[in-house]
């Protein structure tokens, strides 16, 4: 009978312990499976209860800031913003684009002279920054009418002369402040000494003169005030060619290089002469440049040194362009100014 009721007692408890058993298992499969189909115990619809509500956009708050990283993407529904309004020429411009049209019917037409003095015009208001094309367009007509034989109708930049008994180029040249050689090369005279009596020659009434761009790494050529030539130059490391206004001292074909800083010296025509063939000695007289001296307008040996700022000072020009240059200007008379 005890032997009963002790079977009794283990069964119970072994019966009691497969139930917690089961409560448990089941209390696992209805938090876990439960969880994964949907259903949730007591616990976690308290916690669920405790979180902040779900947000009515897929897009999270942020600041205002940085709402939109591409603000120029309209938001979905928002109204895009008006484009921006088309940048109005500024009056300079408008009139420098007249002045440019009414000079190309001008050419068009058979008055590249008239045409010339319009697109100086322009060049005068757009100092800094000449419409596209108007100074290819100048120097073609510069070439045309000045540097060529050919002499047009009430040009006020050239003139023609009568070859007198006892008159040389050289003569003539002083007489209108230009150079021999520079009257040898529009009239296509090979031998400057020799002119005939009665000849007639073209001449430009000179001074030429100079103006260098440094932002521009260019060297432009004006008859009076009227541009008629350009070419690019190389200048100064770290801002050594100084601004202002200069006067030529002399003129040197196949100058011999002096060292400045204690180098080598080179003679004339030595493949190795960082000058080049010509030399064009400055003296500053005004502004930056007021006192100056050793500065010079010069050829080069590196042609990739032009349009770079490179040199110890002077201005460098490719070997061609300087020769052209050269017979431009004159001692005392011309004068090359230095601009930013």
């Amino acid at each position: 009978m005890a032997r009963r009721r002790g079977l009794r007692r283990n069964t119970r408890r072994t019966l009691g312990a497969i139930g917690l058993l089961t409560l448990g298992a089941g209390a696992f499969y209805y938090g876990y499976f439960g969880g994964f189909f949907g259903g949730r115990s007591a616990d976690e619809t308290d916690a669920l209860a405790m979180l902040p509500p779900k947000l009515t956009t897929d897009r999270p708050v942020e600041d205002d800031a940085v709402a939109n990283p591409y603000p120029e993407v309209a938001e979905k529904g928002a109204q895009a913003p008006p484009p921006a309004a088309p940048m109005q020429p500024s009056a300079e411009t408008e009139r420098s684009n007249k002045i440019i049209e009414s000079a190309r019917q001008l050419s068009q037409s058979g008055n590249p002279v008239a045409a010339r003095q319009k697109l100086s015009e322009a060049m005068n208001l757009a100092a800094e920054a000449p419409p596209a094309g108007l100074r290819a367009e100048l120097v073609r007509l510069g070439e045309e009418t000045v540097f060529s034989s050919r002499i047009f109708p009430e040009d006020p930049l050239v003139a023609e002369v009568v070859v007198q008994p006892g008159d040389s180029l050289d003569k003539i040249a002083k007489a209108h402040d230009i150079t021999a050689s520079l009257i040898a090369r529009i009239n296509g005279i090979s031998n400057p000494n020799m002119i005939r009596t009665g000849q007639r020659v073209k001449v430009l009434k000179g001074p030429l003169n100079a103006k260098v761009s440094k932002s521009a790494f260019r060297l432009d050529i004006y008859v009076q005030d009227t541009f008629v030539a350009s070419f690019p130059v190389g200048l100064g490391a770290e801002d050594s060619t100084p601004t202002g206004q200069w006067r030529i001292t002399e003129k040197l074909p196949n100058p011999k290089y002096y060292a400045p800083r204690g180098g080598k010296n080179y003679e004339p025509d030595d493949p190795e002469n960082p000058l080049g063939e010509r030399w064009i000695g400055l003296e500053g007289v005004s502004g930056n440049a007021k006192g100056q001296m050793r500065y010079g307008i010069h050829g080069t040996i590196d042609p990739s040194s032009i349009g770079r700022s490179v040199s110890l000072g002077c201005i460098r020009m490719h070997n061609a362009d300087v020769e052209r240059v050269y017979e431009m200007l004159i001692p005392a008379k011309s004068r090359v100014e230095v601009v930013e």
